[in-house]
């Protein structure tokens, strides 16, 4: 028999405020409690909230206009943190880039984005000041640390000067555009309101028990939606208290769980495969730990088992994607399944639909996409209304996942419909990577798809077709990729063909590909 969509629970209410004053109202009610720890080095949310307001006044004073994008380009960091609200405070949108990305990558994103200022780390800067001089419609620059080149200012000269700014914000206003990876070319700018972010922190926090006096230990990287919103911002709205790694280090994310008593540990899957199987986990103190909770890709439940059988800590797994703010499922904690991403989250509708037009709702256990809605379901993509309606039809979000559903509402990821690849919980287009192959003179064509692996999840594996006469090695063609993009985007493998398969319009057969890839593993 059908099951029907599971409707939007007409139990759950969330608070309709903007981002930057439930940071106001939290700084209110506990302005002396640390609100960030970095190193050695404790900003309370009193400190916090007066930071952004004055880093928001010179934003202002640089053009910076309600509606405007701001691009982070920043490692986790407390400037990060400072960067994303007093952005907010300003009427901004923050528009984060990946910390790994090149200069090619970097470009691209701030002039699609149409950024009009650039605020970034110290590390980063050989990256930004490759491009800086093609970037015309910015008007500001600031770096974090003790020197700026000519025209660019110091992060933390912004930050010192006096005044504070007013700006209006309705909740239907664009408060971030993160852009994820798409299929088809570039990636795409996803925008997401206020009433987004904050609807699905709420969200979150009914489905996950967090508290205002948890300690998180965030090492999940900022730009990344599931970070941004629900461990970073959604922290600060909770009033708990964060951690902040810049960077995963075994032995100093299992120290800093100790120093610090955290007590919430919000991980992908290579940390669980660590968790489970590094000697550095034994020299430790996890007491304090209540829960891990497992996201941003599929988590096997080998590892899964084997690190809740060493530390004695549940571990659960939720899903989301970045058109969702993140999170559309989840486990409760007494009831989690770890084959399964859980049933929806408060506020949140669910349905599995045929694969074929969508169109069809299926019954119990039937394979199929699975499509949801509620309020944290974005926007659109910037400047792609035609995406937009592709995958937004009669208010459902189709998510390009395939899966089922069983009797009790869990939801199980089967396979996924996208071409994108997951590697380590970060998006991978597969055109994007293949248009840079196509670049080396000895490249006829190229196809990129993800293979299985035990760490990562997937790796991006090419096949390549060469051109007559050419030559050119596996090693030389993956250090030519990654000269040109993020590291996690690279080219893990390849392997030579004869051509590339590709359907009579010229589209590439990812699938094709990706079965030979099957038929070859099995016979291994």
């Amino acid at each position: 028999m059908t099951i029907a969509a599971t409707p939007l629970s007409t139990t759950f209410t969330y608070r309709e405020i903007s981002l930057q004053d439930r940071l106001r109202e939290v700084a209110r009610e506990v302005g002396i409690k640390p609100a960030l720890i970095f190193g050695d080095r404790v900003v309370t949310y009193a400190e916090l909230d007066a930071a952004t307001d004055r880093l928001a006044a010179a934003l202002a004073r640089r053009g910076v206009k309600k509606g405007d994008r701001v691009t982070l380009f920043m490692p986790n960091s407390v400037e990060f943190v400072f960067a994303f609200y007093g952005t907010l405070k300003a009427g901004g949108v923050v528009n984060p880039v990946n910390a790994q990305s090149k200069d090619r990558e970097v470009r691209f994103q701030i002039d699609d984005a149409g950024a009009s200022a650039v605020l970034y780390h110290e590390t980063l800067a050989p990256v930004i000041d490759a491009v800086r001089s093609d970037l015309a419609n910015v008007r500001a620059f600031a770096v974090t640390g003790q020197s700026a080149p000519s025209g660019v200012e110091r992060f933390d000269d912004l930050v010192a000067e006096a005044g504070s700014v007013s700006v209006g914000t309705s909740l239907s206003d664009l408060a971030a555009l993160p852009y994820t990876s798409g299929t088809t070319g570039f990636p795409k700018g996803v925008m997401l309101t206020h009433s987004n972010l904050t609807a699905n922190q709420q969200q979150f926090f009914a489905a996950v028990p967090v508290r205002r006096s948890d300690v998180f230990l965030n090492v999940l990287p900022y730009f990344h939606i599931y970070a941004l919103n629900l461990l970073m911002s959604g922290s600060i709205s909770l009033g708990a208290t964060q951690v902040v790694m810049p960077r995963f280090d075994m032995a100093e994310y299992c120290t800093l769980i100790e120093r610090h008593r955290a007590t919430v540990c919000f991980i992908v899957p290579p940390i669980v495969l660590g968790l489970a199987m590094s000697p550095e986990v034994d020299k430790h103190d996890f007491s304090s730990v209540r829960f891990f909770f497992s996201g941003a890709a599929p988590l096997a439940p080998d590892p899964a088992r084997r690190m809740i059988e060493r530390i004695g800590k549940p571990i659960i797994q939720g899903y989301g994607l970045t058109e969702t703010s993140p999170v559309t499922h989840s486990n409760p904690v007494e009831a989690a399944v770890l084959e399964s991403i859980g049933p929806a989250v408060p506020g949140t509708g669910d349905k599995i639909v045929d694969l074929d037009g969508g169109t069809r709702t299926l019954a119990t256990d039937e394979v199929g996409e699975i499509c949801v809605q509620g309020p944290q379901v974005m926007r659109g993509y910037w400047n792609k209304p035609q995406d937009t309606a592709d995958v937004i039809r009669d208010g459902w979000f189709y998510t390009g996942d395939v899966g089922k559903k069983d009797e009790k509402g869990y939801v199980f990821i089967v396979d996924r419909k996208k071409e994108f690849i997951k590697y380590k919980g970060f998006g991978v287009g597969p055109a994007e990577v293949e248009a840079v192959l196509c670049e080396h003179p000895a490249v006829a064509d190229a196809g990129v798809i993800g293979k299985r692996d035990d760490e990562a999840g997937e790796i991006p594996k090419a096949f390549v077709q060469l051109r007559p006469n050419a030559q050119a090695t596996a090693d030389e063609l993956i250090a030519f990729v990654k000269e040109r993009i993020a590291d996690y985007k690279r080219v893990r493998e390849v392997e030579f063909v004869e051509k590339v398969p590709r359907t009579a319009s010229g589209k590439i057969l990812r699938r094709e590909l990706a079965e030979r890839e099957k038929t070859k593993a099995a016979k291994t």
